[in-house]
């Protein structure tokens, strides 16, 4: 295990300094070559990777097929200072770069584009086929990229469409259940009109099973991506790009660790686990009562952009976006197949309780909502070439969010209101200039003026007949969840870059960057009902070097991060569009502080073997900051709903105290060594290659008060195979050892145990990891 390393930041700081960076890494795994140059799009436009001022890693559509990377959360493991969890399958992405914690769903930390455009919803299900490279940007990116980039930005690039016709096919088959077919097919269709197409259909049948049906916890794709690209003139061009997406999910897995496992805190609190927790060997989910179990979601997406040059050299660029999902979803809420109950007697049902439908637990949930987003971007650009460049424009991004009326059910709370709608309008007005002060010396600063409109508003109503035909009184309505709440959020993200070219081989740079995430608002029966924006001050420098078969560069950063938003679990009341169902709140817990070093270096020991290694450290710890269930834990039952900010909190604000505390879902080292190695095979031009890959991901911890943990994951992936210009065969083994760390760990509520000094005990709610796999994967291009 890879213990303290690098914990006294004045040798950090000596040691950054003596090499000119408080850095920022960019990491790109050649193929061939690391003289082979790599074009990234990070700005907003084309250069060099070792000459871009940014901390960027790029993934090559070549590097994501021999390294068999598949999803964002296979992308996490070789990029250093980013991780993905994914607590519930594919819905509820979870990144995040550069220790800005995220306990549960948020898109305004790390942000998701296609081609510069938004990327509206969950993106665990992208088709990483369709894509050139892949871009992960780490740090604040908001002043060029806006909202939703507090940390940093993922960016899909598409690749271009040829004018020759051609295109390619794949098929894959693995362990578990896991089929997939691919096919694209472009070219040129008429003078200056070319086009493409391509589909997907992906079959997983899972790693475990749910125990109480026996059925298996898969996945289902299927996926569509048309295109077209137009150069009207030398001077003119446009595209436009739709993308469809199906997937069908069954339940994820899930288990609940229950307070039987607890080991601390059970004298005066509620009690809680301390240590490793271990990931489950078997899933019982109470599924049969539950409409559609799992995960339906369809998403329409369409990108499009257009690009005019004058004729004086000056570039005008549109980027527009528009996306609507339909998502249904079903998941037993208590993690053990339990299905809790609240109210024991039919007596009291009938008595006490509005609508109450005795023994309908309201913890096996349907809930479903939809979902349209508009975006738009016109910018105005000065000739590159120039030694002053600049560019100047705006944008605007229009978001509704509304509960549907899927799953609506009659539980011991009563009937189910239709959950409320939410909406977000964003206008932003940016621009930037670089100045070349010297052949090697050049200076940029670059300024984003934001303005964020956050409201919701009460779900719809409906009438009681037309979902339940046997109500008592058909035509009484039942009113939407929700309340109005209003909030605007004025933003000013400035980004100032420095870069000095030392020679040929050497780039030195740094970087002072500010990120935001707007605030929001919770359920109207969350403890609280809203929650501040998120800003932090992120300070780098960075040396790139390359010099003829040896790459390194080194990061290292500071960030200071005020009121950091985490979340909180709690139970709906009988007013919820959910009653009796445990659900989250976000919450501004305090301020962090974050230092970390990020390093990649490549050697190519010939032309067919290089090895490849990244390294990050990330020390994120609170400054200050007061938690509730934090003082619960350790004050006891008499800190219990004490307001921490009181005067007369007393000894409950200092067991509510987390200063010093470790950031949650926040590994302090990760570590990936690459060996690829190819040679000629036959006298036909094919050659075979064979690759291995060891991740490692230090243990992080579920929580603010750093008790329950993940433990440290070790995983070794293997790649064989065969290939030449147009055929390609691959034999492949993820995670050889079966490495059986936990991917995800919720802190949760054992509803079905006895109360433990007046109050529920904890319990914790356990995604496992994905298990070994092998499979084969054949493609062609034509």
């Amino acid at each position: 295990m890879l213990s303290t390393h690098l914990t006294n930041k004045s040798k950090l700081l000596i040691s950054v300094a003596a090499l000119s960076s408080l850095v920022a890494t960019d990491m790109a795994f050649a193929q061939s070559s690391i003289q082979d140059e790599i074009v990234v799009t990070a700005r907003k436009k084309n250069e060099s990777l070792q000459d871009v001022p940014l901390s960027v890693s790029s993934f090559s559509e070549a590097l994501l097929e021999d390294a068999n990377i598949f999803d964002v959360s296979e992308l996490s493991d070789f990029t250093p200072g980013f991780q993905q969890q994914q607590a519930f399958g594919r819905d509820g992405d979870r990144p995040v770069i550069r220790g800005t914690s995220n306990i549960l769903i948020s898109e305004g930390k790390v942000g998701i584009f296609v081609d510069g455009v938004p990327f509206i919803g969950d993106s665990s299900s992208l088709d990483f086929s369709g894509f050139r490279n892949i871009e992960v940007i780490r740090g604040p990116q908001s002043a060029v990229y806006g909202r939703g980039t507090l940390s940093g930005a993922i960016n899909y690039v598409t690749r271009d469409i040829p004018e020759e016709f051609g295109g390619r096919v794949s098929a894959t088959v693995a362990e578990h259940g896991q089929y997939e077919a691919y096919g694209r097919i472009g070219g040129e269709i008429a003078e200056g009109l070319r086009g493409s197409i391509a589909g997907k259909y992906y079959k997983f049948g899972g790693d475990y099973q749910n125990e109480l049906t026996g059925e298996d916890l898969g996945q289902e794709t299927i996926s569509f991506n048309t295109a077209l690209e137009y150069d009207a003139s030398e001077n003119l061009s446009m595209g436009i790009r739709y993308i469809y997406a199906e997937d069908d999910d069954d339940h994820y897995a899930i288990a609940l660790q229950d307070s039987s496992a607890n080991n601390c805190f059970q004298e005066e609190s509620r009690g809680y686990f301390c240590g490793t927790v271990q990931a489950p060997d078997s899933f019982t989910l109470s599924t049969p009562n539950i409409l559609n179990p799992g995960l339906q979601r369809k998403s329409h997406r369409v990108i499009a952009n257009v690009d005019y040059e004058l004729d004086n050299g000056y570039d005008v660029t549109g980027l527009f976006g528009f996306t609507d999902i339909n998502e249904r979803s079903g998941a037993d809420q208590s993690f053990n197949g339990s299905s809790p109950l609240f109210i024991t007697s039919a007596f009291v049902c009938s008595a006490f309780i509005p609508d109450c439908l005795f023994g309908a637990s309201a913890f096996e949930d349907s809930a479903g909502i939809d979902r349209q987003a508009f975006s738009g971007e016109l910018r105005l650009s000065s000739p590159q070439e120039n030694s002053f460049r600049w560019q100047v424009g705006g944008f605007i991004f229009d978001n509704e969010t509304k509960g549907t009326d899927y799953g609506l059910a009659q539980t011991e709370f009563g009937y189910d209101s239709i959950g409320g709608v939410s909406n977000t309008r964003n206008y932003a007005a940016f621009g930037g200039m670089e100045y070349d002060l010297s052949d090697a010396f050049t200076a940029g600063v670059e300024l984003r003026y934001a303005s964020d409109k956050i409201s919701t508003s009460e779900g719809a109503s409906y009438r009681l007949g037309d979902y339940f035909a046997d109500a008592a009184d058909p035509d009484r309505i039942i009113t939407g969840s929700g309340v109005e709440q209003s909030e605007t959020f004025d933003s000013l993200l400035p980004r100032i870059t420095l870069d000095y070219k030392l020679n040929d081989d050497t780039l030195l740079y740094g970087v002072v960057s500010k990120g935001n995430s707007p605030g929001g608002f919770n359920s109207i029966d969350a403890p609280k009902t809203s929650f501040e924006e998120e800003t932090l001050w992120n300070y780098e420098a960075g040396v790139k070097t390359q010099i003829n078969n040896l790459r390194f560069n080194l990061t290292g950063y500071y960030i200071d991060y005020s009121d950091q938003v985490l979340t909180s679990t709690f139970t709906s009341g009988p007013g919820s569009s959910t009653p009796g169902a445990v659900n989250s709140f976000s919450d501004n817990v305090g301020d962090t502080e974050i230092w970390g070093v990020e390093l990649d270096t490549q050697i190519d020991f010939s032309d067919q073997f290089s090895l490849l290694a990244t390294y990050g450290w990330t020390d994120a710890k609170f400054t200050n900051g007061l938690n509730s269930d934090q003082a619960y834990l350790i004050g006891g039952v008499a800190c219990q709903d004490v307001d921490l900010n009181s005067p007369t909190a007393g000894e409950c604000a200092v067991a509510g105290d987390i200063t010093g505390q470790r950031s949650p879902l926040v590994s302090e080292h990760q570590l990936t060594i690459s060996a690829d190695y190819r040679n000629a095979f036959g006298s036909n031009g094919m050659e075979w290659f064979a690759r291995a890959d060891y991740l490692y991901r230090s243990s992080f911890f579920a929580q603010v008060h750093n008790l329950a943990e993940s433990g440290d994951s070790n995983k070794i992936n293997l790649n064989l195979g065969i290939e030449n210009d147009t055929f390609k065969v691959q034999l492949w083994a993820k995670n050889v050892l079966d490495d059986d760390s936990v991917q995800g760990i919720l802190r949760y509520v054992d509803f079905a145990a006895p109360e433990l000094n007046g109050a529920t005990q904890r319990a914790f709610a356990v995604t496992p990891s994905s298990r070994r796999q092998f499979g084969a994967t054949v493609s062609a291009n034509f």
